[in-house]
């Protein structure tokens, strides 16, 4: 069997400069990379985050937002993506800064075409490097994730074993103990899930067994199994279904996981008396560059809401990290990300409204075609 041919690299050059955009579009064509352009950071920003790049080369001067600011936003949004600073104003300074943002390189204009495209196949080069350096950490992980699942199931069955007795008699102190054990065990398998469920997603490696899904009847339908946990609080959960919603092709398990999550979520941030809201609806979404027809699901509680420094944060990984904070909920902190894995298998994007004392909503655009 023959080799898979390699993908061509898809570039972006953002730079308000009509004629040197063009220009660096032509070298790169020329080297037959996909080439988008942008004429400010604002197009740019908003291109960026309906496709995905390779390498994005951003001119520093803009009207507007300019180069730094752009790099600021979508790094975050990004980290797979290498970004090249293209500028005719030369700061060590500025430099310093760009690169320690997140930024690959700075080129200085003029700039001579064969010299650039050096630096461009370079860029590459590292890049598919450090893809395939995180292929093979995702791989060792989800290895290391599932050696780990055998003793915790182990443990956890002895500590039943224990609690009914089998071994011999169970002192209330001890029964105490055990209970102690089984709660910290099952907070350890449900991060191990979490953990494993995620490293599937960015690897790439979750088959979806796609069926038709009326959300319609879904969403209310797991709003209903979820009312009770909401009524504990004394919340409400309501709904707003549209008219003629779509049957869309998704994977029920997985979008039922979404759900959950996010109504859990709902419940365990906001107040007692509050109120969650659920609408379904349709309407026109950009999806990789396509402009198609969508159904949106927003679920919008009346809770604490996240800090604005946050909001950019909240579907990553690693926010509690970055954040310097931890739950005082018992969850793994993973949830949000795991939802916009699923979202996005499913060709869809999430993304994330609040307002701190108001309340928080997310919002799930799907597609009704392939994108």
């Amino acid at each position: 069997m023959g080799e898979q041919p390699e993908r061509t690299p898809r570039l972006l050059v953002v730079d308000d400069d009509d004629g040197f955009r063009e220009l660096l579009k032509t070298i790169l064509q020329n080297e037959g990379y996909k080439v988008d352009t942008a004429p400010n950071g604002e197009e740019g920003i908003r291109i960026a985050r309906n496709r995905s790049y390779d390498l994005i080369f951003l001119d520093l001067k803009m009207p507007g937002m300019d180069g730094m600011q752009v790099l600021k936003i979508l790094k975050p949004e990004s980290p797979t993506t290498d970004f090249i600073i293209v500028t005719a104003y030369a700061d060590v300074q500025i430099a310093v800064e760009l690169i320690r943002l997140g930024a690959k390189e700075y080129i200085t204009k003029p700039i001579e075409p064969a010299e650039f495209i050096q630096h461009v196949r370079t860029a590459l080069r590292a890049h598919a490097a450090e893809l395939r350096v995180g292929e093979i950490q995702s791989e060792f992980s989800s290895r290391l994730l599932h050696d780990l699942r055998g003793p915790v199931v182990i443990v956890n069955s002895s500590i039943d074993l224990l609690g009914k007795g089998t071994p011999g008699p169970v002192t209330p102190e001890q029964h105490q103990i055990l209970d102690m054990m089984r709660a910290q065990m099952n907070k350890m398998d449900a991060l191990l899930t979490d953990m494993i469920d995620l490293t599937l997603f960015e690897s790439g490696k979750v088959h979806l067994e796609r069926l038709p899904l009326n959300l319609d009847i879904f969403v209310p339908s797991i709003c209903d199994r979820i009312s009770q946990q909401a009524k504990a609080k004394n919340i409400s959960i309501q709904t707003q279904i549209g008219d003629t919603i779509p049957t869309l092709e998704l994977d029920p398990e997985k979008m039922q996981q979404v759900f959950h999550n996010l109504l859990d979520n709902g419940i365990k941030y906001t107040p007692d008396g509050g109120s969650i809201t659920v609408s379904v609806s349709t309407g026109r979404h950009v999806f990789g560059g396509k402009d198609c027809e969508s159904v949106e699901i927003a679920v919008s509680d009346t809770g604490v809401g996240i800090p604005k420094e946050e909001l950019p944060l909240v579907f990553d990984k690693y926010k509690n990290i970055l954040t310097g904070k931890t739950s005082s909920q018992k969850t793994t902190g993973l949830g949000l990300a795991i939802c916009r894995s699923i979202v996005e298998a499913h060709q869809g994007k999430m993304t994330a409204e609040s307002t701190v004392g108001q309340g928080t909503t997310i919002r799930i655009f799907l597609p009704t075609e392939d994108v």
